[in-house]
């Protein structure tokens, strides 16, 4: 297949609004495919200076420019025009699958999923006040929501154009310039996305869309001129994050991992639930927080849902990206089979089996290719069922009763998804008050992502999507009035 791809200014990086050629001693970084690791490109890798310059350009924006004095009508406008933009990208689909391994059919999946978050954003900017006058027992009093200054939002390789409706957007829109910094795995998509914020014309300085390593994550962070972070990405990561935010108290909010369980209820028919189950756990092969990577089943249904589910992920139809019949694709980079590949080798020397998977897939002399695995035999401590593998390996754990199922699931350092399959409202209610997460899917619908958004424990903090997250990106301010003469 045709992997060639025309990426937009392939020499330049985007800062402060406006595409330029990169600071400092700029290297270009190989592209490689995901299905036929060829190079595809080279593109520029930001450097430090070209961080420090975006941030201090953000800094004067808000500071000295019109950004946090436009109102908000004056704003939408220019977000709009992104929206836009982003909404007509030639070549950005195919882009996503060379680069990100994402089958095609789930890159316009998740296309159409993020421009609709997008629009959900735009709509709320027009709905929710930034300023009103409340009556109070001690008198009347101005709340005002203001910007915090320049805001860093740190995303992560499987979702970045959702995010820019869960972070970016809503940052933008309460007044805030915006420093985005992508990971290597989306550099091609990233200019992409620069190029589509380009076409908006935003005043200077007031966002940049960068793609750099860990060193520049680190820089940024730290900043005395970023007033906040948004961060999505791992546990150990995240939790450096946030004690680095916390030394200089700027906000931080935080988009971790999840060890998601799906309860299935003994009054399911299996034929009708495991294509649910599948669902939840392949898309973008595994590539996913919400991920439902934890089967919990009873023990007398056990067998029958292991031997349905193994069938159903042994089927699936694994191929290149590009291909619209391919299920199930590469992974993104050889570091993350590597990994997937670890955990199924430390978890079968720790007592568990393989029912199907564990291996990578005949017929595929190249590419970051593995099968999509089912572990049994496994008990809730051990590693496979309390890490996050962000991988196609899944487990399935038995339990006694659906008590002993919620226990299982709670039994985690993660909050972050849960879900239940039955037939029996008052159960499904029941077990979704129950387990702790910050999201929950009766019938294992996917989360809700225009609702608020956010994990519990481990899985972070914060919120994004709908009022929350809107209005996290803003200081609250009281004004007292004076009193009527």
């Amino acid at each position: 297949m045709n992997e060639q791809v025309k990426v937009p200014h392939a020499r330049e990086v985007f800062i402060a609004s406006r595409w330029q050629q990169p600071r400092g001693e700029a290297s270009l970084v190989k592209v490689i495919s995901a299905h036929s690791e060829d190079v595809i490109c080279e593109l520029p890798d930001a450097s430090i200076d070209d961080a420090a310059h975006a941030v201090e350009q953000a800094r004067a924006a808000f500071e000295q420019g019109e950004w946090p004095r436009l109102t908000v009508e004056q704003r939408l406008q220019f977000a709009t025009r992104f929206r836009d933009a982003l909404a007509s990208m030639e070549g950005f689909e195919k882009a996503w699958a060379i680069e990100g391994g994402m089958p095609i059919t789930t890159v316009k999946a998740m296309y159409g999923m993020s421009m609709f978050g997008i629009d959900d954003v735009l709509g709320l900017a027009t709905e929710i006040p930034l300023s009103e006058i409340r009556e109070t027992r001690a008198g009347r009093v101005e709340v005002r929501h203001e910007p915090l200054g320049p805001v860093l939002a740190i995303l992560t390789y499987n979702g970045p154009l959702a995010e820019l409706g869960m972070s970016v957007f809503p940052a933008l829109l309460t007044g805030n310039p915006v420093v985005v910094k992508l990971p290597p795995e989306n550099r091609m998509i990233g200019h992409f996305m620069a190029d589509a914020a380009a076409q908006a014309s935003f005043p200077e300085g007031v966002l940049t869309i960068i793609t750099a390593g860990a060193e520049v994550s680190k820089y940024l962070v730290a900043h005395h001129d970023i007033d906040a972070v948004h961060f999505t990405g791992g546990n150990e990561v995240g939790a450096e994050v946030g004690a680095v935010c916390a030394q200089r108290m700027a906000r931080v909010t935080l988009e971790l991992g999840g060890k998601s369980a799906a309860i299935v209820a003994d009054d399911v028919d299996m034929d009708e639930t495991v294509p649910k189950l599948v669902r939840s756990m392949t898309a973008y092969m595994g590539q996913v927080c919400v991920t439902t990577s934890r089967i919990l089943v009873s023990r007398k249904r056990h067998d029958e849902l292991v031997e349905k589910l193994s069938k159903a992920l042994a089927a699936m139809r694994i191929g290149p990206p590009q291909d619209p019949k391919t299920e199930f694709g590469p992974m993104v980079s050889e570091r993350v089979r590597a990994r997937s590949e670890g955990f199924i080798e430390r978890a079968v020397a720790a007592g568990a089996k393989i029912a199907t998977g564990g291996k990578r897939p005949e017929g595929f002399e190249c590419g970051f290719y593995i099968e999509p695995t089912l572990l049994v035999n496994v008990s809730n401590d051990m590693e496979i069922a309390q890490n996050e593998v962000f991988g196609p390996v899944y487990c399935v754990i038995p339990y006694d009763d659906i008590d002993d199922a919620v226990r299982i699931a709670n039994d985690s350092r993660f909050g972050l998804y849960g879900a239940v399959l039955t037939n029996d409202e008052k159960l499904a209610y029941d077990v979704a008050y129950r387990v702790r997460s910050g999201s929950f899917g009766i019938g294992g619908a996917f989360p809700m992502l225009i609702a608020p958004y956010g994990g519990m424990k481990q899985s972070g903090w914060g919120y994004v999507g709908s009022r929350e997250g809107y209005l996290t990106l803003t200081n609250i301010k009281s004004i007292v009035l004076p009193v009527a003469a």
